[in-house]
Order: C-alpha cells, then sequence, then structure tokens
C-alpha cells in the first residue's frame, strides 16, 4: 500500500500480469497516456472502507501519478534503483552509476508548505493570497489533454487558473506554489565519478525510466506465450491474465524440461 504524496489517499496495486506487458509492448509514444492506461488497471484506493474502489489516475495531481509508477517499480524490481551516466570531465568520461532507494527519494522529494498557505475552495480549488485568482493543482488528466492543444502551456494555464485573465504575475506566484504542494519526482539526481571525483548529474524522468525497465522485463512475453500454449494448449487470454511472476516460472519449467514439445 502506498499513501500518496498529494491527495493523501491510500492506494493498493494489484500484481503485474501478462495483459500490462502487452500494453507496455504495444503501446505509443506517449509516456504519460501509457502511464495512465497502466495504473488505471492496477491501482485501487483501499482507505474508502471495506470494499477496494478503483482509481480514476488521469485525476490524480501528477506528483500522485510518478509516486504510483516508482511504487509499481518497487513491487516488481525491488526499492533500489541503478541509474547510469557518463562522467562530463573531458579528460575521465568514466562510467559512473548513481544509485538510491525508490523509499528515500520520495521521502526527500515530498510536498513542501509555501510560505503563504492558499485558501481552500470547493473541489480541489485555491484561492491566491491576496489576489481574485484561484487554481488547482494539475492532474495528469489536464497534461494530455494540453499538450495536444496547439499551445500547450497556455492550455495548461486555462485549465487549471481562473479566471483566464490572470496577470502574468499572478500567474507565477500561483506556478510557484504549484511546485511546492505539487513538485515533479522527475528532477535531477546526482553522484560523483568512481575514477576522477568529479559530480556527475542526470535528468531522472519518471515516466520514461520505469516504462523502460519494465518494458526491458516485458519483452519475453510472445516467447512465453508460444512456449505455455504450445506446451498446455492454454489460450493467449489465459496465459496473460497470470501474473508475470507465474507465467515466468510456467515457461521456465518448459524450457528446464526440454522445451514446448
Amino acid at each position: 500500500m502506498l499513501r500518496l504524496p498529494v491527495s493523501e489517499i491510500t492506494v493498493t496495486l494489484r500484481p503485474f500480469t501478462g495483459a500490462e506487458d502487452m500494453l507496455l509492448l504495444e503501446a505509443g509514444d506517449n509516456e504519460l497516456e501509457l502511464a495512465v492506461s497502466l495504473l488505471n488497471r492496477l491501482a485501487s484506493r483501499c482507505d474508502a472502507g471495506d470494499d477496494a474502489v478503483c482509481v480514476d489516475v488521469a485525476s490524480l495531481p501528477l506528483m500522485d501519478v510518478e509516486a504510483l509508477l516508482l511504487e509499481m517499480r518497487r513491487m516488481l524490481l525491488g526499492d533500489v534503483l541503478l541509474a547510469r551516466a557518463q562522467c562530463p570531465a573531458t579528460d575521465c568520461g568514466a562510467r559512473t552509476d548513481i544509485t538510491f532507494r525508490l523509499s528515500e527519494y520520495l521521502e526527500h522529494n515530498r510536498p513542501r508548505t509555501p510560505r503563504r498557505w492558499p485558501t481552500k475552495k470547493e473541489s480541489g480549488w485555491y484561492g491566491l493570497p491576496g489576489a481574485d485568482v484561484e487554481f488547482r493543482l494539475v492532474t495528469a488528466g489536464d497534461l494530455i489533454a494540453a499538450m495536444k492543444a496547439p499551445n500547450p502551456k497556455s492550455a495548461l494555464i486555462r485549465r487549471t487558473i481562473r479566471p483566464e485573465g490572470a496577470s502574468a504575475r499572478d500567474i507565477r506566484r500561483v506556478q510557484r506554489i504549484m511546485d511546492s504542494l505539487c513538485p515533479s519526482l522527475s528532477q535531477e539526481v546526482q553522484g560523483n565519478c568512481p575514477e576522477c571525483g568529479q559530480v556527475v548529474r542526470l535528468f531522472f524522468n519518471v515516466r520514461a525510466y520505469v516504462q523502460r525497465e519494465l518494458g526491458f522485463e516485458a519483452a519475453m512475453l510472445y516467447q512465453d506465450v508460444h512456449v505455455l500454449a504450445t506446451r498446455y494448449h492454454w489460450s493467449e487470454e489465459k496465459i496473460l491474465a497470470l501474473p508475470r511472476a507465474r507465467r515466468l516460472h510456467y515457461a521456465e519449467l518448459v524450457l528446464a524440461a526440454g522445451g514446448a514439445n
């Protein structure tokens, strides 16, 4: 279970199956749309009574979506994350590993309290202190919709700040408060070169990194389906419904026994 850092609801993720692996392998290029599709399938709210309730991931603040992606990665591949970079020193260029724990990374990047706390309004809207301006936090759905507009930045402002004629100064103030209440988990991380000690910086893109890792883990899906369908005569639907760990175990048993035949 994970308590989301911004909305503060408690969410649980069910185990990955072949259906999610297939989604990773056959999805388009939009990282955020893929993240929302995956998490809509896996996430349930578990603090709303006795029965689990599906989560509308597109309605969550962006930080919560990234936190769920990191939790999904932690469940499947562990808490320790290894990112590789190259030393920027012209006379070095050595490969540098930047390692950190996802649990510590989430704790370090928790939302911060702004200097002047905004006034809470209805349905997630806030009032900007000292101005007749209201705003709400950017959701994954806002960002997906804005990216399809001719001017994504203006479209995002129109969706999350009102009235539409708010001054540039007030918009900047709102954006600073948003950055405190809902900081991005996609940001720069750093380490030190093991050869020369130079500081090595790397931009950690949560969506791209997690989906690349999980896509690599899903790469054997088609072979697994072929092996299990040939050996056990199971349908593709039945194989894809298996939790990933169970599917891999069955496929390994078949291959260890000499293959599908």
